[in-house]
């Protein structure tokens, strides 16, 4: 008997009730267990999760049968079933084997398995399974594309517990809001600020479009009082409380192709500093120092591509490495890393063709090396 893919079923998995044990009578009990069918039945189900149709392959008996014993087991207790689509799934209750009769009927019917070679079949009927998944996956699976996959967040979301400060993370100058899609799966609280509120429309959109529910859209300056409230409210602060003090607690503050915006480079990563959580004091517990939050600014090495002044803006033409790293440290960045990434990850836009970096660097502890509140910052 042919048996369907059992990991294709996408189905909602039900348990069936059954009565507990205690509720058999003894002499029902010694009946039931009587049958040299049922016997075996148990062993196997002692010693996988089966079918009913792959029971009944196993016994070699007819399935209708099979189902007739293993709803009497069941009844008793003995047996615990669950629906898998139009599969009904056996195991062996291990509550069941304190009972000695039942423990003894079970060793028995391992004992009979064995012996005529039907335990060691179990493997075979496993095999068969995904028989048709595997012949699926060999002709090819479904067409590939490329690009990330439509399903992304839920690999983000799996990697999340995996990151220790993921309580709160900015994304500066969010645009239309395409970080969001990143963050938003990985961190509980996002606050997305742009200066634009048409951008911020369509960032909106996407939120709603991508079910985004933990993100905050504020239109506002990186070192205005806005972004400052959203945080506190973020954080679960009356932001009337936290007053100015709401800023700087953020687990990363990200700042993706807004640099060369900027009519002040070093004005605003210094702000995109302030936003981060500062370090603790004393050491963390493998003795280096304490770090605080983190600010990952990506942005275009220099270049001489004039016309993107025209075509987006530009105020800059990227920022060498070095001046990249001056600024960040500056700011108050303390394990300053950069590095360059393949233009493989440099999307279909205007500036695929230039050299991407990525700066990432940590805060040490608050200072009061940036107390502006000018409006000079994207």
């Amino acid at each position: 008997m042919r048996i369907d893919a059992y990991i294709r079923s996408v189905v909602t998995v039900t348990e069936l009730p059954a009565q507990p044990m205690e509720a058999v009578a003894r002499c029902e009990l010694y009946r039931l267990l009587s049958d040299p069918v049922r016997v075996r039945l148990l062993g196997l189900a002692a010693a996988e999760e089966l079918a009913v149709g792959e029971l009944a392959e196993l016994l070699r008996e007819g399935q209708p049968k099979i189902s007739r014993h293993a709803a009497a087991l069941r009844e008793a207790g003995i047996l615990l079933a669950r629906r898998q689509g139009t599969w009904t799934l056996l195991r062996l209750d291990p509550r069941a084997t304190s009972d000695p009769v039942v423990d003894d009927a079970v060793r028995a019917g391992q004992r009979a398995c064995a012996a005529d070679g039907t335990l060691a079949r179990v493997e075979e009927v496993l095999a068969a399974r995904d028989a048709e998944t595997r012949e699926f996956f060999a002709r090819g699976g479904r067409p590939s594309r490329s690009g990330p996959p439509s399903e992304l967040a839920a690999y983000l979301a799996a990697l999340a517990p995996l990151l220790p400060h993921r309580r709160l993370a900015i994304d500066a100058g969010t645009g239309d809001g395409a970080l969001l899609e990143v963050l938003s799966p990985i961190f509980d609280r996002v606050v997305a600020l742009d200066r634009a509120s048409t951008q911020l429309q369509l960032a909106g959109e996407r939120l709603r479009r991508r079910s985004l529910e933990n993100v905050e859209l504020v239109c506002g300056e990186l070192d205005g009082p806005e972004v400052r409230r959203a945080m506190a409210r973020a954080l679960g602060v009356d932001p009337k409380e936290a007053g100015e003090a709401s800023a700087g607690d953020a687990d990363v503050v990200f700042a993706a192709r807004v640099l060369h915006h900027a009519p002040q480079p070093a004005r605003a990563m210094r702000a995109l500093v302030e936003l981060a959580r500062p370090a603790a004091p004393g050491r963390g517990e493998d003795g280096a120092h304490a770090r605080g939050g983190a600010v990952c600014v990506l942005d275009y090495e220099a270049h001489h591509d004039q016309a993107l002044r025209e075509q987006e803006a530009d105020i800059w033409l990227g920022f060498s490495p070095d001046d990249l790293r001056r600024m960040a440290e500056e700011a108050g960045l303390s394990g300053v890393e950069i590095r360059r990434l393949p233009s493989a990850w440099q999307g279909e836009g205007p500036d695929r063709h230039l050299v991407w970096q990525l700066l990432v660097g940590w805060r040490g502890a608050r200072s009061s090396a940036f107390t502006g509140k000018g409006k000079g910052t994207p």
